[in-house]
C-alpha cells in the first residue's frame, strides 16, 4: 500500500492552513445564537441566516471592551478571520470587531465613506482653519428645542455672557437633516455674521446620527469658510464630520468650552501681564540704581556730592510715578473691559424683547426682516419674542405708508 496515511490532525492542521490561505479577514452578518461566555471571559456563539450557520468566539480581552451586551436573537456583524477549531475539526470565526443592532450594513457604509473620503484629504491637517481665540459671535446649527443648544447657552453665559450666540434651527435626524445643516452652514458664510459655527445634536444610536456621516455634509464643512466646530454625540460617539471639521469637540457642553474665552481667565492673564511689567521695572530700575551708586562713588571725590542725592530722589520719584502709571493704565482696561460688557448687554436684542418688541426673520434663509419690500404675500416667517420662536404667514402687504 503504497499511499501516505495521515493521521486527523495532520488533516486538521491543512484545513487550517488552507482556510488562512485562501480567505481574508471578513465582515459576517447574521442573527445571534447559543451565546455562552465562559468563566475565563471568553465569549462563544453562532450566527445564522435562513439557510447557515458558522460558530464565533471573541477572546476575554476584547470582549470585555463591548459597549454593549450580546444577547441571542439580536442582529450582528462582526470582523475576523475564518479558521478551525482543530479539537472538533469545525470551522470559525476568530472575531476581531463588533457591531452590534442590525448597525452592520451601516457601520461597513461608515468605513467606506471615510476611506474614501480621506483617501481625497478631506481630512487632512493642512485643510484645518484656527478656531478665534476671542469671537463676538458664534453661529450654531443644530435643533432649537434640542439639549445641545440648552447645554451649549448654559455654558457660554456661565463663562462669559458677553459673546453672543446666533441660532440656525436645523433638523438634526432623518433624511433631510443633512440638508438644513448645510443650509445652516451656507447661510452663515453667506451673512458673514459670525466668527465660527458649532454644529452638533446630542447622542443617539448610529442611525441618530447618521445625518452627521452624509457625504455632502462632509464636504460642506470642508468647504466652509467660517471655521466650524463639530460638537456631535457623546464622546465615545464619532462621525465623518467630526474629521472634517476644523475642530472636534466631544460634547455640546465642550463646544462651548472650547469656543468661549473664559471672563475670568482673560481677567487673570491681564492681571499677570500686569504683575510681569512691574517686575520689569523694578529689575530696570534697581540696575540703574546699582549704575548710579557704582558712579557716585566714583565721582564722590570730586565733590558733588549733594547733586548726586537729588538725582537718586528723582529716579526714586520716577520709579513711583512709573509703577502708579502702569496700574492706572491696566485698571482703567478692566474697567474698559467691564463697561463694553455691561453695553453689550445692553444693546442685545434679548433686552429689547423683555420689553414687548419682536424680531422677525425670514422662514427662508433665517435673515432678520428689517422693511416690508423684503416680503411678499405668503412668505413664511419667523417671530422671536422675549420667550421664544413661532411661525407666521405674510397674508397682505399694506402699501398705505408709500
Amino acid at each position: 500500500m503504497d499511499e501516505k496515511i495521515y493521521t486527523v490532525s495532520q488533516i486538521s492542521n491543512r484545513i487550517q492552513e488552507v482556510l488562512g490561505d485562501f480567505i481574508p479577514p471578513v465582515w459576517v452578518e447574521g442573527e445571534v445564537s447559543n451565546y455562552y461566555r465562559s468563566r475565563a471571559g471568553h465569549v462563544y456563539f453562532s450566527l445564522k441566516d435562513d439557510n447557515s450557520l458558522i460558530n464565533c468566539v471573541l477572546w476575554s480581552r476584547k470582549a470585555d471592551n463591548l459597549s454593549f451586551r450580546i444577547e441571542d436573537g439580536m442582529d450582528m456583524a462582526v470582523f475576523g478571520r475564518v479558521t478551525s477549531y482543530q479539537r472538533q475539526s469545525q470551522y470559525q470565526i476568530n472575531v476581531d470587531k463588533v457591531q452590534a443592532g442590525g448597525k452592520g450594513k451601516l457601520f461597513l457604509a461608515f468605513e467606506k465613506l471615510k476611506k474614501k473620503l480621506s483617501k481625497e484629504g478631506l481630512f487632512d491637517d493642512d485643510l484645518k482653519q484656527k478656531i478665534p481665540q476671542y469671537p463676538d459671535r458664534i453661529g450654531v446649527v443644530t435643533s432649537a428645542e434640542g439639549a445641545a443648544i440648552r447645554d451649549i447657552l448654559n455654558v457660554a453665559k456661565r463663562r462669559n455672557p458677553s459673546v453672543e450666540f446666533v441660532i440656525f434651527p436645523s433638523m438634526v435626524q432623518g433624511d433631510k437633516a443633512a440638508g438644513t445643516i448645510i443650509k445652516g452652514i451656507e447661510t452663515f458664510n453667506r451673512l458673514k455674521n459670525v466668527d465660527l459655527i458649532i454644529i452638533g445634536r446630542g447622542g443617539g444610536s448610529l442611525e441618530d446620527l447618521w445625518a452627521f456621516n452624509e457625504e455632502k455634509l462632509v464636504r460642506a464643512v470642508v468647504k466652509s469658510e467660517l471655521p466650524i466646530v463639530s460638537a456631535v454625540g457623546h464622546e465615545v460617539d464619532f462621525t465623518l464630520s467630526d474629521f472634517a471639521a476644523d475642530k472636534r469637540s466631544p460634547t455640546p457642553s465642550a463646544a462651548a468650552e472650547l469656543t468661549v474665552p473664559s471672563r475670568e481667565e482673560i481677567i487673570n492673564e491681564i492681571r499677570i501681564v500686569e504683575e510681569r511689567m512691574k517686575q520689569r521695572l523694578k529689575l530696570n530700575l534697581g540696575r540703574t540704581r546699582d549704575n548710579i551708586d557704582h558712579l557716585s562713588k566714583r565721582i564722590k571725590a570730586l565733590g558733588p556730592i549733594e547733586n548726586l542725592k537729588q538725582y537718586r530722589q528723582t529716579i526714586d520719584d520716577l520709579e513711583r510715578q512709573i509703577i502708579r502709571l502702569v496700574e492706572l493704565k491696566l485698571d482703567k482696561e478692566i474697567s474698559f473691559i467691564d463697561n463694553a460688557q455691561k453695553q453689550l448687554r445692553s444693546l442685545s436684542p434679548k433686552n429689547i424683547l423683555q420689553k414687548g418688541y419682536s424680531l422677525v426673520y425670514s422662514r427662508e434663509d433665517g435673515s432678520v426682516i428689517k422693511s416690508r419690500k423684503q416680503v411678499q404675500t405668503d412668505d413664511g416667517l419667523e417671530i422671536e419674542v422675549s420667550d421664544g420662536r413661532f411661525p407666521a404667514r405674510v397674508e397682505n402687504i399694506n402699501n398705505n405708508n408709500e
